[in-house]
């Protein structure tokens, strides 16, 4: 069964406080020594703070519970002793002792100031020795947090675990072997003494001292920075980063190795002496760099030695001497000028000495060879690289240039060492060393204009990777050839080289890689691509209506934008106006750069002339420079900054008008001057209604379109296309005049000066006299597109009558001449009156019929005569008198006059002289109606009460 609480904080029913323990609400006294053997509980929520005024025993008992709300601290002004007790809570002792046995375990933390800390078990929180106090890990020990101390020893006993931090200010970690330390350890003013096998630091260690000597196999998983200043590994040791030992004053900075190996590098600085001491075997992967700055002998003092078993894989620069028994992979290098700086023992390797004097490397001033080895020269690491174009003979990194490429096309770059002073480092590698090999790069750095990708700060893409070589004859500078095959707006070379001083560097300047040209430049606009010649070829498109332009690269990576040079846009031959071409290039795709708001102002088709369409922004990290030449030639080896479209380009079109306007004429021109009849067409004596207005084609801007002539025109003849319209209508119909062409003109420039003739249909019924409104409204359907106009009123008083044609019987004596009234007329709303404003309607003697001769009066023995024309609405004639026949008998009689408003009867015959003649059809149909006009003429018959006499003498 569970172990039921005994003891409870507060009190419940049960289960008390603790005898001599009072308080609630999470603050808590106890004022005698407690011993607590018994199960605690706690039933706050929140902070929970019990106070012991004096000496705290905890037996093997659970205090708390790991479900607990509270969060408690015992604070102990005694001494704090454990064993075997699971504690959920934590201790601060202040200068008291804590002492924990018998693997205890306690959730929450242990602190003390100046009291000491013995620790069994394991503790999840921080143990901190604040003051004076000690930390003693006692064996297999687990810490989960860190070890925080100040001036007192912090010790582990063999196999003891801190899987946090371990740091202190003064006093110094001890280690006893088997120990496991996770994190890092810092004790800048102390020692880290490792003894006995086995053990594992897993971070980096900050200390004044590593004192390792009777230590073996231990494993230092990062790097090792000492400051007062002594290293000294055990045997078997292995270090994964770099050792860096510092002394100041006139401390020494010494590192010993037994039988070790540092996988990082070895650096060593002191004023009097820096010194590593390789033994048993041990190796140095990384470069060796000890310095001696100052002291009275560093130049004579051994900064390097290396037994015969042990060997350094890399570089090794000091200021003083190195003694070599066994192996250096890389240049030995010294800045002293003693004769025996370097010496090169019994059996020993050296790959290359530099017994360096300024910017020089010497083989044989500083070095000691009783055995005649070969000695080879030791070439200068760069500092950093660069690239610059191969014309530029100073390759200063602040100077070098890098200048414009094209996309597809191989160039040449120099990859250049430098030394410190930015000049070119010529010992890069020596004559007779082996070649160096480095890694350039090609980068993207980016949109120049962000302000980090000038400097190619920000995110970078790698385009291109090779390997260079360089050789001792190429005295720090080697020229490549690469090509890249896309275009970048910003690119710099990177390279890499692990033994520089600047492991990867970049060049100074930047550069970009534009395409060589378009490849095309497409439209939605491509009726008649290859001549521009066609007037009816879809697609059609409004002048002044957004089309679209696409100029290609072919090159995915273009992000540029095009431009249009107005001046090299050219009309379609025959046109005589170059439109306005306007618009922009405004999203960039896959290499297609694309507009869509692209206008033209004229008619017709335009195109492109070499280099209408182009880019001069895309290489401005050079153009800015002047890293290309301007404009789009070459200058010498420097491409030009700019690039388009090198043709003549297709033809864009077909281009139209994208509306008419129309300008009426007050000159409107009546059949009969003031007024028209119904269904009056066109005839030499009665023309048709004309109305005369101004045609302009516009495009949307309302400019004239001038190209708009000829054969692309809008046919000016079609009387349909103008949708002339008449009202009121009053049951007539409006249709073009009889004229051919009922509407002619001629387009100059845009502009065509119409002429229509209109007729305006005789109603069923008579109507009265009605005042007409015509208008026009041209609208002509091209491929699909819709021109159009306003509707606009040419006339809005032209005036038209209901008419007709009455002839009156008459009848005289045979011996004098008979007068015919013929009267035209119109119906004014109740009756036909004579149309007296009518001197324009003309009736031809010949179509005027003479039949029925009747009694003695035989054909033309009367005959017509007389003018044809109205006259206020009359028309005149006579009938010659018959007189006395051949019989002596007067020629009396009648014959029935009938005026053919249209067609002929055939055999209808009329008079105008004593021989008959055919009648002829008449033109008075349909404005006088379609019914032939008839009257009677009677001779020898009188008018009362008036009697013609002969009086005889």
């Amino acid at each position: 069964m569970a172990a039921q609480a005994l003891y409870s904080f507060p009190a419940a029913p049960g289960a008390p406080m603790p005898p001599g323990c009072t308080g609630s609400a999470g603050i808590y006294t106890c004022s005698n020594s407690l011993n607590i053997q018994d199960h605690v509980q706690f039933l706050d929520t929140g902070n929970v703070t019990v106070t012991f005024n004096n000496l705290l025993t905890i037996g093997g008992f659970t205090i708390g519970s790991a479900t607990q709300l509270a969060n408690v601290t015992f604070v102990a002004k005694g001494l704090v002793t454990m064993s075997f007790p699971s504690m959920y809570a934590s201790i601060s002792a202040g200068n008291n002792s804590i002492i924990t046995t018998a693997a205890a375990f306690v959730k929450g933390n242990l602190t003390t100031t100046n009291g000491s800390m013995t620790v069994s078990g394991t503790v999840t929180g921080n143990v901190s020795a604040t003051g004076l106090g000690s930390v003693l890990l006692l064996s297999n020990a687990v810490v989960n947090g860190n070890i925080i101390g100040a001036t007192g020893l912090v010790t582990l006993n063999s196999n003891a675990v801190v899987n946090g931090n371990i740091s202190t200010t003064a006093g110094s970690v001890i280690l006893s072997g088997g120990n496991h330390i996770s994190s890092t350890v810092n004790c800048s003013g102390c020692s880290l003494i490792v003894n006995g096998a086995n053990n594992v630091l897993g971070a980096d260690i900050s200390v004044g001292n590593v004192v390792g000597a009777l230590s073996s196999n231990t494993s230092y998983n990062g790097a090792i920075t000492a400051n007062l200043s002594s290293i000294i590994l055990g045997s078997g040791s292995s270090v994964a980063g770099n050792i860096t030992a510092t002394s100041s004053g006139l401390g020494v900075s010494y590192i010993s190795a037994f039988q070790s190996v540092i996988n990082g590098t070895v650096t060593a600085t002191s004023q009097v002496s820096a010194q590593l001491f390789l033994y048993s075997g041990s190796v140095v992967q990384g470069a060796v760099q000890m310095s001696n700055n100052g002291a009275l002998l560093a130049a004579v003092t051994t900064n390097v030695f290396v037994d015969s078993s042990s060997e350094i894989n890399n570089s090794v620069t000091v200021t003083g001497v190195i003694d070599n028994w066994g192996k250096i992979a890389g240049c030995a290098r010294t800045t002293s000028s003693y004769i025996w700086a370097i010496v090169m023992e019994y059996n020993s390797t050296t790959t290359g000495v530099c017994c360096f004097n300024g910017s020089k490397c010497s083989t044989t001033s500083c070095v000691s060879n009783p055995w005649s080895y070969k000695v080879n020269g030791c070439s200068t690491p760069a500092n950093k690289f660069t690239c610059v174009d191969p014309s530029i003979s100073n390759a200063n990194a602040a100077s070098g240039h890098l200048f414009t490429q094209v996309a597809n096309v191989a160039f040449n770059a120099d990859v250049v060492a430098l030394s410190a002073d930015s000049t070119v480092n010529t010992s890069f590698v020596s004559k007779g060393d082996n070649s160096k090999t480095v890694t350039l790069k090609f980068l993207d750095c980016g949109d120049p204009s962000i302000l980090a990708n000038q400097t190619c700060s920000g995110t970078t893409t790698e385009i291109t990777s090779q390997s260079v070589t360089f050789t001792g004859t190429d005295n720090g500078r080697k020229t490549i050839s690469t090509t890249i095959a896309n275009a970048y707006k910003n690119i710099r070379c990177q390279v890499t080289d692990s033994n520089a001083n600047n492991p990867t560097s970049r060049s100074t300047d930047n550069f970009a890689v534009r395409p060589e040209a378009f490849t095309s430049v497409t439209s939605n606009a491509n009726a008649d691509t290859l001549l521009g010649l066609n007037v009816t070829a879809s697609p059609a498109i409004k002048a002044g209506s957004p089309f679209t332009l696409t100029a290609s690269t072919g090159l995915s990576n273009y992000t540029g934008t095009p431009k249009i040079d107005t001046d090299k846009v050219s009309a379609h031959t025959g046109a005589v106006n170059t439109g306005l071409l306007t618009g922009v290039f405004s999203t960039t795709a896959n290499g297609n750069a694309s507009g869509s708001n692209f206008t033209y102002s004229e008619v017709g088709y335009f195109r492109f002339m070499p280099y209408g369409v182009y880019d001069d922004s895309f290489t401005q990290v050079d153009a800015s420079a002047r890293d290309c030449a301007a404009g789009f030639l070459p200058l010498g080896t420097m491409n030009a900054c700019s690039f388009g479209y090198v043709s003549i380009s297709p033809y864009y079109g077909r281009f139209v008008p994208d509306h008419f306007f129309v300008t009426p004429d007050s000159s409107v021109t009546q059949a009969c001057g003031a007024f028209s009849y119904y269904g009056q067409t066109a005839t030499p004596s009665t023309p048709a209604l004309t109305t005369p207005f101004i045609l302009t084609a516009k495009n949307a801007a309302g400019a004239t379109t001038q190209n708009y002539i000829g054969s692309p025109a809008f046919l000016l003849t079609d009387w349909s296309k103008y949708q002339f319209a008449a009202t009121p209508l009053n049951g007539a119909t409006l249709t073009s005049g009889s004229a051919v062409p009922a509407v002619t003109g001629n387009w100059a420039k845009g502009v065509a000066s119409i002429v229509a003739t209109h007729t305006l249909s005789r109603p069923a019924l008579p109507v009265s006299p009605q005042t007409i409104t015509l208008s026009a409204q041209p609208q002509y359907v091209d491929a699909g597109v819709t021109i159009s106009s306003t509707k606009t009123i040419l006339s809005s008083n032209v005036t038209y009558l209901y008419g007709r044609l009455n002839v009156q019987s008459a009848h005289g004596s045979e011996l004098l001449a008979l007068p015919i009234q013929i009267e035209a007329q119109y119906w004014n709303g109740s009756a036909y009156v004579r149309s007296a404003g009518d001197s324009c309607t003309s009736v031809p003697l010949s179509s005027i019929v003479l039949k029925n001769f009747k009694g003695n009066l035989s054909a033309c023995e009367t005959y017509l005569s007389g003018s044809p024309t109205m006259s206020n609405g009359k028309l005149s004639l006579k009938l010659a008198a018959p007189g006395i026949g051949s019989d002596g008998r007067p020629n009396t009689g009648s014959v029935d006059i009938a005026v053919n408003l249209g067609t002929i009867t055939p055999g209808d015959q009329t008079c105008q002289s004593s021989s008959p003649i055919s009648a002829t059809a008449g033109i008075l149909s349909p404005w006088f109606g379609l019914t032939v006009a008839n009257a009677r003429a009677t001779f020898g018959i009188y008018k009362t009460p008036i009697i013609y006499m002969r009086e005889s003498f």
